[in-house]
């Protein structure tokens, strides 16, 4: 099945389910999206910045004169504005067999395997080098916190399965 038509499947699936469940019948299951493996990081650095700024606010505005409550909503919403990146806004690598998609901060991006050059394989971190002008993509285990083992594994078979160059520096 192409993709298109996988697409417009599972829309209609669940427009379906959703009538279904409303009706209090059970569910149809899901149609299969293939061999796709998500592997999920935490995303800390924006998150702690955050903390650090409200942090800094309270001490630096602490001496102020009045304490209206605008002084604790703007310090708090920081703080759950932190906490709310870093339990929600997660950095997500989907592998498929055809694409693998990445999270980056304005939206997830698809990658086919006509627009990856290469990769490089590390214990500490992936490099996706994508063709033409654009940037590299590099996700480090210290910033993004992907279980690497698994990650390398998984974009090892892709780029073998593609013919794609990369350089394997696990071992």
């Amino acid at each position: 099945m192409s993709r298109k038509w996988e697409r417009m499947v599972r829309k209609n699936q669940k427009t379906v389910n959703h009538g279904r469940v409303k009706r209090g019948l059970g569910s149809l299951p899901q149609v299969s999206r293939g061999a796709e493996t998500v592997i999920k990081g935490r995303s800390w650095m924006l998150a702690s910045v955050l903390a650090i700024f409200a942090i800094l606010y309270f001490i630096l505005t602490y001496q102020t004169e009045s304490k209206t409550s605008m002084y604790w909503i703007t310090g708090f919403s920081y703080i759950a504005l932190a906490v709310l990146y870093y339990l929600v806004r997660r950095p997500v690598i989907k592998i498929s067999r055809q694409y693998v998609t990445v999270r980056r901060f304005t939206g997830d991006k698809l990658l086919e395997p006509k627009d990856i050059e290469g990769l490089v394989l590390n214990p500490g971190h992936v490099v996706i080098q994508l063709k033409g002008k654009q940037k590299k993509l590099i996700y480090t285990k210290l910033q993004h916190r992907f279980p690497m083992e698994e990650l390398n594994a998984r974009l090892r078979e892709f780029a073998q399965q593609h013919k794609l160059d990369y350089r394997d520096e696990t071992r």
